[in-house]
């Protein structure tokens, strides 16, 4: 593994995410790494919610990590290449639409 690999592991294990035994990619796989975003913000929902100030902090600030350390690094040039080489118009939009997704959730990450 390669130390990209091992910094999102890392970054699963402060964010309490597990991979499950059957998942056969890299930990640092696109799929791995956005449904480790979507972990992060529904916590931060939960801790919003229930009002935990402190619980909300430390999963808006491991979102920000994972989007400057890791997804938000790569996938630009990812979702180009992909939608460079699709074969089909679903795999280039789907493509548009996780780099959209991606960049927006830097933006909101970064703040004002």
């Amino acid at each position: 593994m390669q130390d990209s690999t091992v910094a999102v592991l890392d970054l699963y294990a402060e964010g309490g995410f597990e991979m499950d035994e059957s998942f056969r990619d890299l930990p640092d796989h696109v799929a791995a790494e956005l449904e480790f975003l979507y972990l992060l913000l529904f916590r931060q929902a939960e801790a919003l919610r229930d009002g935990d100030a402190q619980a909300q902090s430390r999963f808006a600030a491991l979102r920000l990590r994972l989007l400057d350390e890791q997804l938000g690094r790569w996938v630009d040039p990812f979702a180009a290449a992909t939608a460079a080489s699709a074969q089909t118009a679903f795999y280039r939009e789907l493509a548009g639409l996780t780099e959209a997704f991606v960049d927006a959730e830097k933006a909101a990450a970064a703040g004002p």
